[in-house]
């Protein structure tokens, strides 16, 4: 029998029975030296690393069930310490006397705001939204309603005049000008035309 032969039994069904295997792998047995060839070949390397990767998979997920939680504990502890109850109370109540402070001081804005509006004549419907963060941008937004309001005011009342407005007759009946007229010619002159 040839090295073909042999070959062409070792690879069919009837070389692959298990008492065939037990004799070659007593007659080559497996050695350090043998793994160390086979890793050092392509193949082996890509074994090796496959079986790496799946050992080291497995150690990092045991690892984190068993460490994450309580690391990630202790980093949560340490980032926000928790606050003692006394230390929370105090925050309330400084909180509290903030707010508090804030409301007396809008309060009082307020109150000065109504004043000057009601002083210099603006609407007092519209005070609170001209209120400012402070007394100086309170008189300042005041001072811009005024103005606003002062040159609305103006602009109506010309358009009234303009429209109510009397224009003596041209060639007139009386040689009097309007200041020479007394109240009476003034009333008749002002029916007629």
């Amino acid at each position: 029998m040839n090295f073909e032969e042999v070959k062409a039994f070792l690879e069919s069904t009837e070389g692959k029975t298990k008492e065939v295997t037990d004799y070659l792998q007593g007659i080559v047995p497996v050695t350090i030296a043998r793994i160390e060839d086979f890793v050092s070949t392509p193949d082996g390397k890509s074994w090796l690393d496959s079986a790496k990767d799946k050992h080291l998979q497995k150690g990092l997920e045991t690892w984190k069930t068993n460490n994450l939680e309580s690391l990630l504990d202790e980093e949560v502890k340490k980032r926000f310490p928790e606050k003692d109850p006394k230390d929370i109370e105090m925050e309330k109540l400084k909180n509290e006397i903030v707010e508090m402070k804030q409301s007396r001081e809008k309060e009082i804005l307020t109150n000065q705001a109504m004043k000057l509006a009601n002083e210099k004549g603006l609407p007092l419907d519209l005070v609170g939204f001209f209120i400012g963060a402070d007394e100086e941008s309170t008189v300042s937004n005041l001072k811009a309603l005024e103005d606003t309001f002062n040159i609305s005011v103006q602009k109506g009342l010309e358009e009234r005049l303009k429209a109510n407005s009397y224009t003596p007759p041209s060639g007139g009946e009386t040689g009097k000008s309007l200041e020479d007229l007394s109240m009476d010619e003034y009333i008749k002159l002002r029916q007629k035309g």
